[in-house]
């Protein structure tokens, strides 16, 4: 009776992997995953097993995917992702620009935040605590992983962005949109190659409401949300 009842509360517990030609998106919290007891890097690992994809769409450049190097600012792929790709053999793909586009649009960025920093110091240092003080109430807000998906986070960080743009100048918004546009583009290619299977996307949480725009303009029918996978991996 008490194996019986072990069992039944494990299924109960554990959700059926995603239907086949299913489509989520989920945004990682880079750094934040070590201060975010409710969805650390084992529970990002968790819920990425539980939706058993096909193929994983990264928020990495080409050559990164294929070396399994460092990713400076997105510690989840050497603590997660990585092993993750060894252990499972699971299909993966790279969204982020690679080669001379890389060095053209971060190159580009880069400039404008230099020029930003010599014509408003003081500027810097606010926006700098702006991003801090975000952080730290997007934490205190959290209680589940599914919350770090929702609507308000999603609407915090395109207002930051938003006041980011406003302050920086510099073009840096036309840049941004060039490379939410290579990204989209190539999370789009990837959905459209495995129609019929499972596809993770695995972006930020700060974008990741963009990608996910993407993707429902192509295959609306086959987004799903990530809080059942998310929820059970608590």
């Amino acid at each position: 009776m008490l194996r019986r009842l072990i069992v039944a509360l494990a299924f109960i517990a554990t959700p059926a992997a995603a239907a086949p030609d299913s489509v989520t998106v989920i945004g990682a919290l880079h750094g934040l995953h070590a201060k975010e007891p409710a969805f650390d890097y084992g529970a990002l690992k968790a819920a990425i097993l539980a939706f058993k994809p096909d193929l994983l769409v990264l928020e990495v450049r080409p050559d990164e995917l294929a070396g399994r190097t460092a990713t400076p600012g997105r510690p989840e792929y050497p603590a997660v992702i990585w092993p993750l790709l060894a252990e499972t053999k699971v299909a993966a793909v790279a969204m982020e620009p690679g080669g001379e586009t890389f060095k053209e649009m971060t190159g580009a960025a880069g400039l404008a935040f230099d020029a930003f920093g010599a014509r408003d110091p003081e500027g810097v240092k606010a926006l700098s605590a702006a991003d801090d003080a975000i952080e730290a109430a997007l934490l205190a807000h959290w209680r589940s992983p599914a919350q770090t998906q929702n609507e308000a986070t999603a609407a915090v960080t395109s207002g930051f962005q938003q006041l980011q743009f406003a302050l920086v100048g510099g073009g840096l918004d036309k840049v941004q949109a060039r490379w939410d546009g290579f990204m989209a583009a190539r999370v789009v290619e990837a959905v459209r190659a495995y129609s019929g299977k499972r596809v993770l996307v695995l972006g930020s949480y700060r974008n990741r409401a963009v990608l996910e725009a993407a993707v429902r303009q192509v295959a609306p029918g086959r987004v799903v949300s990530p809080a059942p996978w998310l929820e059970a991996a608590k």
